[in-house]
């Protein structure tokens, strides 16, 4: 919870700033976590504003999405 809160109050302060939020996302674990705490923690903090947001999965693998062991593919399904 502490983490998708540190996130989502980063984005604020990137979109207030004038800007935009970027953010690199790799997988494992990170994404149930994700799912789960950042829903959240966007509701919780004013002007976060995802659709602000430049996201970029960090993934080691040269897979197509649909791959099982794709990042953007696992956070898709989550």
């Amino acid at each position: 919870a502490a983490l998708a809160r540190s996130v989502a109050e980063a984005a604020a302060e990137a979109v207030a700033s004038g800007g935009r939020f970027t953010l690199g996302l790799s997988g494992g674990s990170l994404v149930p976590l994700l799912a789960r705490e950042l829903p959240p923690a966007l509701s919780a903090v004013p002007g976060s504003e995802p659709s602000r947001w430049l996201v970029a999965f960090c993934d080691e693998r040269l897979v197509p999405p649909e791959h099982p062991e794709s990042t953007g593919g696992a956070y898709r399904v989550s």
